[in-house]
């Protein structure tokens, strides 16, 4: 096999393969949960699941690039795992850039187990591929067997990306709580979880979206002790005026503690 075909097999396998994972891990959330309104990402889900098809298409590519697996295998793990780590680091940590380097080693770190996986598949499938170019023909089902059973497998991986039942139970129980307190013509009339958020009624309309914190101990409101391990969604409610508030879900998950965010 010439190389140039080798590397644009390489790319078309990471095409289908980073589609999968994509499609899958943007859209997972908005499939289980229909009527949740989940915020959009920026620059939006549809342009995300665009540069990560195509991002995974060049980890794909590299993964091809020399005749000698293990160096192309190596290159395009660390590649792959840099490129993702400085987009994390440039799109979320925000005021953090004085500290980039200590923060892109630990981002970095744990991408290296995601990345390294994925180009040796990919490899693996590209020679795959390359042992079949020679002796007797291999029906087309065969050729692609390897790719669509891999694809599944990174499907699965992709929908690893949905919210946990904690998390889910809490978006729903948030949203009845909205639709409950907008009708509310004083504070008094609200329930009593959105009683504290300053403002709720007053500016509480329109179109609202949902983004689930990282960290529930960002809201300095006062929820009730949970043992260790328990999980606690951390919910922004985000309106489209601008009006925002933080609510925290403590089990069992149905009053949590809101206030001004």
């Amino acid at each position: 096999m010439q190389i140039a075909l080798q590397r644009r097999i390489g790319l078309i396998i990471g095409l289908i393969l980073g589609a999968g994972y994509s499609i899958t891990s943007n859209l997972i959330n908005l499939w289980v949960m229909p009527g949740i309104p989940l915020q959009e990402p920026q620059p939006s889900r549809f342009w995300l699941i665009i540069i990560s098809t195509i991002f995974f298409g060049l980890v794909g590519l590299l993964a091809a690039w020399t005749d000698e697996s293990t160096p192309s295998i190596i290159l395009s793990a660390v590649i792959g795992t840099l490129a993702s780590s400085i987009w994390t680091l440039l799109f979320d940590s925000g005021s953090r850039i004085g500290t980039s380097i200590i923060i892109l080693f630990f981002i970095f770190l744990p991408r290296v187990f995601f990345y390294l996986p994925f180009s040796w598949l990919a490899r693996w499938l590209v020679n795959k591929f390359k042992s079949h170019q020679y002796g007797v023909r291999i029906p087309l089902i065969k050729r692609i067997t390897p790719i669509l059973i891999s694809l599944l497998v990174i499907v699965y991986i992709g929908s690893l990306a949905r919210v946990s039942e904690a998390e889910q139970t809490s978006l729903i129980r948030m949203k009845e709580l909205i639709e409950e307190g907008m009708p509310a013509s004083s504070r008094t009339e609200l329930p009593n979880a959105l009683q504290d958020v300053e403002g709720f009624v007053q500016r509480a309309e329109g179109e609202y979206s949902f983004t689930l914190g990282a960290d529930p101990d960002d809201l300095p409101v006062q929820r009730p002790f949970v043992e260790y391990g328990e999980e606690e969604p951390f919910i922004i409610v985000q309106f489209e005026n601008g009006f925002r508030f933080g609510c925290v879900f403590s089990p069992p998950y149905i009053m949590p503690a809101c206030i001004d965010y």
